[in-house]
């Protein structure tokens, strides 16, 4: 079509290919800290046998991260966060919800599904459309 030129269309899959490593890389970071500030904790609380998988799911998304920034190569970095983001983010979050499943409610500290879906039905819902 002739609408980029070749230098073009490689600057513009430089900045996509760097686009989608930093949004899996916030999402990972993300994840491990709602793990460590949340999940573990309740966890704890209603000793849940999960705490060691857990931690061990942490250290898996960390390394994962590592090997992200030692990478040179944009599409190889790529790479690395599509197997983060699709197989190990999603491993760990089966995890997350099995704590989730067994943890009694009132130690859970973060919102459930029902209650971010169906905001506008709980009492405390108000405070937060205001």
């Amino acid at each position: 079509m002739g609408v980029l030129t070749p230098r073009e269309c490689e600057a513009r899959k430089t900045v996509m290919l760097g686009h989608y490593t930093g949004t899996v890389e916030m999402e990972a970071l993300t994840m491990i800290d709602m793990i460590n500030q949340h999940v573990i904790p309740s966890c704890k609380k209603a000793e849940i046998n999960l705490v060691k998988r857990l931690e061990d799911s942490v250290k898996a998304i960390k390394k994962s991260v590592g090997e992200i920034h030692a990478e040179d190569d944009d599409e190889k970095k790529a790479a690395l966060c599509r197997v983060l983001r699709l197989d190990t983010m999603s491993s760990v979050r089966e995890i997350c919800d099995e704590a989730e499943g067994l943890c009694p409610p009132n130690l859970w500290t973060l919102a459930t599904y029902a209650e971010l879906l169906f905001l506008d039905t709980y009492p405390e819902g108000d405070l937060l459309l205001k």
